[in-house]
């Protein structure tokens, strides 16, 4: 009797919280009724036939259990439902971010990103530089040799460049052939050696994509950010035109731009 009575209770305060997630059909208020009738039978019928109400009391707290394995199981298909929901939530969200050829970050989730990062080594008072490079004679690739090829050269420059990188730094392809990279943690001179071992790494290893001789290099651009009075789109700036001094100076070098904050060595 107090097994399908304190079942009764237990499911009275499970279907307050989540009627709107029960159906109507599922026997809760039924099951609760015949234990409050149950109740009221026990108090008036207990002296004279107490076989029976016990018999009443362990069929009533059967269903009881029964509704309340049904419940469980409901429950865990919810759980499960809602996992996977934000399973598929974060994968779509991660292919948001990402350019579809290459794989790493797309511009906007590249500049999220950086600014994310611009916080962070503020907060910490840590440096932050940024890399732009492009591939050399790009078009000339496209051109003579065929799309096919030119996208198989971004992703051999993307893999290239993303294998000499520290785990904390963020590579991302901004359109085109034009890539970038940010720095947390590096001051100029470290960006110009990042720089140079990218460089020397496209022109060591991508020599050739697929069946064709490419020989593609890369122009490389460094700016180290200047501090909370500088504006992010200042030093991305700053970085894009010290990649076209390294095109417009002869292709495949590393050019820094010469400003650096105050203080630093």
């Amino acid at each position: 009797m107090g097994l399908a009575l304190g079942l009764a209770a237990a499911m009275l305060a499970c279907w307050t919280v989540m009627r709107d997630r029960l159906q109507p059909g599922e026997g809760w208020g039924l099951q609760a009724g015949a234990a409050l009738v149950l109740l009221v039978a026990a108090v008036f019928l207990a002296g004279a036939y107490p076989w029976i109400l016990a018999g009443a009391g362990a069929a009533v707290a059967g269903w009881g259990l029964w509704l309340v394995r049904s419940l469980s199981g409901g429950m865990h298909h919810l759980l499960l439902e809602r996992d996977h929901a934000r399973a598929e939530a974060s994968r779509v969200k991660a292919d948001s971010e990402r350019d579809p050829l290459t794989g790493v970050l797309n511009r906007g989730a590249w500049r999220a990103r950086l600014e994310r990062l611009a916080e962070d080594t503020q907060q910490d008072n840590r440096p932050l530089s940024v890399l732009f490079f492009d591939i050399d004679l790009f078009k000339l690739i496209n051109d003579s040799l065929g799309h096919q090829v030119g996208d198989e050269c971004l992703r051999a420059v993307a893999d290239t460049v993303a294998a000499e990188l520290r785990g904390g730094d963020i590579l991302g392809r901004l359109g085109g052939e034009e890539f970038a990279v940010a720095l947390p943690g590096a001051r100029r001179i470290h960006a110009l050696a990042v720089g140079e071992r990218v460089r020397t790494s496209v022109q060591k290893h991508c020599q050739a994509v697929g069946e064709e001789v490419v020989e593609l290099t890369v122009s490389v651009g460094a700016a180290e950010h200047l501090g909370p009075e500088e504006a992010l789109d200042a030093l991305v700036d700053r970085a894009d035109r010290a990649m076209y001094t390294a095109k417009d100076s002869g292709r495949n070098m590393v050019v820094a731009d010469a400003a650096v904050p105050p203080g630093a060595n």
